[in-house]
């Protein structure tokens, strides 16, 4: 790895943050340099930094930094000074990214400029930057390398963690994805990850963009890969990536992701070849994952293709897809899961709260998908809905989403001879509650025998409550008066089932006695101590009867936390586009 020591400029007054972006071959040499020690009023002026170079060189800047009026020069060869010129600010704090580039080596600096009346601030000239990676999709992490707290990571191309190597990150450590390289951490079957942040100081990975501009697909995203079963051996993972996955131990253990922040992730190549936010290959129960946010992903956010791996504390937000995938037999537990949609993102596969299948074509292999979710509260696009028409919802996320066919779908689709179990959890404001289909396999007979169980739960604010089968046919929005409906929902209102669906109100502070409405922008929400969420919860089957807290409550959150204290507090972000790095 080679190392860059840059100032960095993570203030909110004019700056200029000079990062490594891809590694400098033996005969070309690009750096940045002599980067400002204060910011500029935000009455605009000049900024300068120094290029050092021995090869030929251009300068892009972002396509809406429109505010950066001049940057001279814009091209040459060797060492030059280069001046930024800004214009004054009339509104709010903004940022843009400049691309120094030769043919081999490319370097980013960001400018960002103080809102109206922000005084100047100094730039802390301690922050350090390195690449991790070279930009290929072959780099590799061997023996023992930790990553420090007091340096920021520039992650470039498919970085692996091999066989026998561990990567340890230090509590507060920000590794930056590159976009142009799709930028991708994979840990090996083998290798190891020890990210164990804290409240105080999680672990971020996210975006090299500047904040204001950042989106889902910004890069790759997290990959671990590990040695336990799935349903169809040796399986290679999605997205281009070399490794395979998959074994005979259920107990492999590849590391620890605690209080970690994975923002902006998520690549789709093509349909059935993506990245998600974090992707979990065969990982056994041996690994820990607990206390992780997957926010902005341009995929889904969590999911499994096998493995028996637990987790707790999880948080989707903002998901483009599904926000957790269950396939290829994952038969772990997972307990304290929160989703909450961007009422504008969609993906054209209809999008999610849960998804999961046995394998792709439906496949009666073993082991199957028979993970247990418990206390999940999935909180869907119509809590911010206008009238709450199917056609409305099925549509809506191609506000910001998929441009063609964008559609929202279930709380929860059960397909392809799943047995997945979700207990004690709140679906909420969806366009369907549940689907449980026999598209391909037998899934409603296994939930009919118990192999898959949904129970003790609460559904509400759906615009319907139970589909038979997806609600595409031919790309065409199913017709809405026909019931498609009964399996399902004599299935769901079984008395022995003890699920609850709730008449549509769209005021779910009224109907759940929430804290407040769960919405995209507030998206932390607690049940009063009488709310129906406050007690019901079962934990009488087999399947939950070790392995889970048996907490009264249902959903994510008890009634006694609060918006100061509650499990999410102190290292989740829910504003990551506007966030300083």
């Amino acid at each position: 790895m080679k190392k860059f020591l840059i100032a960095a400029a993570l203030l909110c007054g004019t700056a200029l943050w000079a990062t490594s972006c891809t590694d400098e071959k033996a005969d070309e040499i690009l750096t940045v340099e002599n980067t400002p020690t204060a910011s500029a009023p935000d009455t605009g002026g000049t900024q300068t930094f120094m290029i050092k170079s021995n090869a030929s060189w251009n300068i892009t800047k972002a396509a809406d930094a429109t505010w950066i009026s001049k940057i001279d020069p814009t091209s040459g060869t060797g060492d030059a000074t280069i001046t930024v010129t800004i214009d004054a600010n009339t509104s709010g704090s903004r940022s843009a990214a400049l691309t120094v580039a030769s043919t081999n080596v490319s370097r980013s600096v960001t400018i960002s400029q103080a809102a109206v009346g922000e005084e100047p601030e100094p730039i802390d000239p301690g922050q350090k930057v390195e690449d991790l990676g070279d930009g290929s999709n072959a780099y590799e992490v061997k023996g023992n390398v930790t990553l420090k707290a007091d340096t920021q990571y520039n992650l470039r191309g498919f970085v692996y963690v091999t066989d026998g190597a561990v990567l340890t990150i230090e509590p507060g450590t920000v590794i930056k994805g590159e976009k142009k390289s799709n930028a991708t951490l994979i840990v090996e079957r083998g290798g190891k990850i020890i990210a164990e942040g804290t409240k105080e100081k999680p672990i971020v990975f996210t975006s090299q963009s500047a904040s204001g501009a950042r989106k889902p697909g910004d890069w790759g995203g997290l990959i671990i890969l590990g040695k336990a079963p799935n349903n169809k051996g040796d399986m290679s993972i999605e997205g281009g990536v070399r490794s395979m996955h998959g074994g005979t131990d259920a107990a492999d253990n590849s590391g620890i992701l605690k209080y970690v922040r994975i923002e902006f992730a998520g690549i789709e190549y093509s349909i059935d070849n993506e990245i998600n936010g974090l992707t979990l290959g065969s990982v056994g129960n041996g690994t820990v994952i607990d206390y992780v946010q997957v926010s902005h992903s341009g995929d889904d956010s969590f999911e499994w293709f096998g493995g028996t791996v637990n987790a707790r504390h999880i948080i989707a937000y903002g998901t483009w897809d599904d926000c957790f995938d269950a396939d290829n037999g994952f038969s772990g537990n997972v307990q304290y899961a929160l989703s909450v949609r961007n009422p504008r993102v969609a993906d054209k596969s209809g999008s999610n709260g849960f998804e999961s299948d046995n394998n792709s074509d439906g496949a009666a292999t073993s082991p199957y998908t028979a993970a247990v979710f418990a206390n999940v509260s999935l909180f869907g696009p119509v809590a911010t809905a206008p009238a709450p028409t199917m056609t409305n919802w099925v549509d809506n996320g191609k506000a910001e989403g998929s441009t063609v066919d964008a559609r929202f779908q279930a709380a929860v689709q059960l397909r392809r001879n799943t047995q997945l179990s979700v207990y004690n959890s709140l679906f909420a404001s969806w366009p369907i509650g549940l689907i449980i289909e026999n598209d391909k396999g037998t899934a409603q007979t296994n939930y009919t025998a118990g192999n898959g169980v949904v129970k003790g739960n609460i559904m509400a604010g759906m615009v319907r409550n139970y589909q038979d089968k997806q609600v595409w046919t031919n790309n065409s929005v199913f017709n809405a008066a026909d019931p498609f409906d009964t399996f399902v929902s004599a299935y769901y209102t079984d008395a022995s089932r003890i699920n609850e669906a709730l008449t549509f109100d769209s005021n779910l502070v009224k109907t759940l006695k929430l804290s407040g409405n769960p919405t995209y922008n507030t998206p932390l929400v607690f049940p009063a101590t009488d709310s129906v969420l406050a007690t019901g919860a079962d934990w009488n089957d087999s399947k939950v009867a070790t392995g889970f807290d048996q907490v009264a409550y249902r959903g994510a959150f008890s009634p006694t936390e609060t918006a100061s204290n509650n499990w999410a507090s102190g290292w989740a972000n829910f504003d990551a586009q506007n966030t300083t790095y």
